[in-house]
């Protein structure tokens, strides 16, 4: 199964701009309980550092993170069609899926799908 690069990037991009939003909505009603939320995560104090959330810290942050996020995305899925590509053409998922229904060997317990037994026969 290939991935479509733009629609991954897009929606990652997309939610990372979402998350962010929420972030400094969080920030901007509650500094005090947001930076020490982030520093239980970090497992350290952030109460000394200063924030500073202006309009052009805002729409800059949301840009760069949306931007970001959208391209590694991006990058990761094009780079899984590129692996998933060279092991189809090398014949290694074919054989795969014809043996592995999920995480059990259809030879051995059956297909699911077709409520086969083992080697095809009818339970």
């Amino acid at each position: 199964m290939r991935l479509d690069t733009r629609a991954f990037g897009l929606a990652a991009g997309a939610t990372a701009a979402a998350l962010f939003i929420l972030c400094a909505v969080a920030v901007a009603i509650a500094p005090g309980a947001t930076t020490a939320f982030a520093g239980y995560m970090i497992h350290t104090d952030l109460s000394e550092l200063s924030r500073s959330l202006t309009f052009g810290n805002f729409v800059g942050g949301l840009v760069c993170w949306a931007l970001g996020t959208g391209l590694t995305f991006w990058l990761v899925a094009a780079l899984y069609n590129r692996l998933i590509g060279v092991a189809q053409r090398k014949g290694h998922c074919d054989a795969l899926y014809k043996r592995m229904d999920g995480w059990r060997d259809v030879g051995v317990d059956g297909d699911r799908r077709t409520r086969g037994g083992p080697a095809g026969r009818r339970d």
